[in-house]
């Protein structure tokens, strides 16, 4: 686990809500706090679908953030940035999940790596790598950063 500073809010944030760059993360949850406090959990919600629309969803757990980027987009857009805000991120394969964390508050955004090894492994190597690849996709969004 690495926590990475982000210097420029606006470019990230922008990133985040209006590009593709975290398009193939999962998205697990969001907690804003605004006027009012939202938490919004990604998890899909299968009765909320018709039985074809399940069918293409297949067996996932949570929406992509391609298609719930818009809903907190929604939420953030307004004249005052939120006083404080969490966007949990995550990309699955076989052996690990790979999280990214965003934290953000009066003083500063904030991303911090997450990972999990699926089965027992001691080797922390991939932990590590995983820490290192956030650094390099960070550096090549055109995002400065300070490790914490």
């Amino acid at each position: 686990m690495t926590a990475f500073r982000i210097n420029d809010i606006k470019k990230f944030m922008e990133l985040l809500l209006s590009g593709e760059a975290f398009d193939d993360f999962m998205f697990i949850e969001a907690e804003l706090d605004m006027a009012m406090d939202y938490k919004i959990s990604g998890r899909i919600n299968r009765g909320f679908y018709s039985t074809d629309e399940n069918e293409i969803l297949g067996t996932a757990a949570f929406h992509m953030w391609a298609a719930a980027k818009e809903n907190v987009r929604r939420i953030i857009t307004g004249r005052r940035l939120p006083v404080r805000m969490k966007i949990v991120l995550q990309k699955d394969d076989e052996d690990a999940s790979r999280i990214i964390n965003v934290r953000y508050d009066r003083t500063g955004l904030v991303v911090i790596t997450g990972f999990a090894q699926k089965g027992f492994n001691p080797d922390k190597q991939p932990e590590r790598d995983w820490d290192n690849d956030a650094l390099v996709f960070l550096k090549k969004l055109g995002l400065e950063t300070e490790t914490c």
